[in-house]
């Protein structure tokens, strides 16, 4: 992570635009993003998508991908952020790049509201630019302040579709192998019909198989799995 890059809380490491797995759906929100990371233009962005579609993944690589490119960023993943009050809003006046995560998860907080709304107002005054991600539209968000719902629809909104199982099951390998992991067809089978499908919980379960393969110096085998996943 380079100097560049002020976060308030780490991203996580190799979430970047060429591991995420990109489906034709998706095709035209992964592009705006890169693009919205390499612009140096005031602007503002907003990405939605349900649960475990991938939108943290998406703006942690919009935050690499900026940093890698020397600006400033300052990501502020609101379910980690939430109940430390809004302090983390404020001094990123020297920041390029403020990216929200998950802002629907402080709507409805008046002291929250308030600072975004300060948030959005200050950035266009220091030329920066802010990008939101939401489980729903940002046209239907929950506002206390109907100010801050106006603010949070000035700039372009794109959908990102959830992935469906056989996309999973590809991304799942996608991720494998740039691990150097091999996957068939029997390992990928028996991690859906006993662990979560939701990508997150597959991730953290591959860092898993990951760091146990290089210890034991094993294959990922059905063996293998119950033994590091089930203890």
């Amino acid at each position: 992570m380079t100097q560049q890059m002020t976060l308030n809380v780490t991203t996580r490491d190799g979430l970047r635009f060429d591991s995420f797995f990109a489906t034709e759906e998706n095709h035209d929100v992964i592009e705006r993003v890169k693009s919205f990371a390499e612009s140096e233009q005031t602007a503002q962005l907003f990405v939605w998508g349900e649960m475990h579609s991938g939108k943290s993944h998406l703006l942690q690589a919009c935050c690499y991908h900026a940093s890698e490119r020397g600006q400033r960023v300052s990501y502020l993943p609101m379910k980690s952020l939430a109940s430390y009050g809004t302090a983390a809003t404020r001094g990123l006046d020297s920041v390029n790049l403020i990216v929200v995560d998950d802002v629907d998860l402080v709507l409805g907080n008046l002291d929250w509201e308030e600072a975004l709304f300060d948030l959005i107002n200050n950035s266009r005054t220091g030329n920066q630019r802010l990008l939101f991600s939401a489980s729903q539209n940002p046209r239907h968000l929950d506002c206390k302040l109907a100010d801050l719902a106006s603010r949070l629809i000035w700039g372009e909104s794109y959908s990102l579709h959830a992935l469906s199982n056989d996309d999973k099951n590809n991304a799942l390998r996608q991720r494998a192998a740039q691990r150097g992991l091999a996957l068939n067809d029997r390992v990928i089978d028996y991690l859906n019909r006993h662990y979560p499908r939701d990508m997150g919980s597959m991730l953290t379960m591959l860092d898993v198989i990951d760091q146990e393969s290089l210890r034991q110096h094993a294959k990922i085998t059905i063996p293998f799995l119950k033994q590091v996943l089930d203890s």
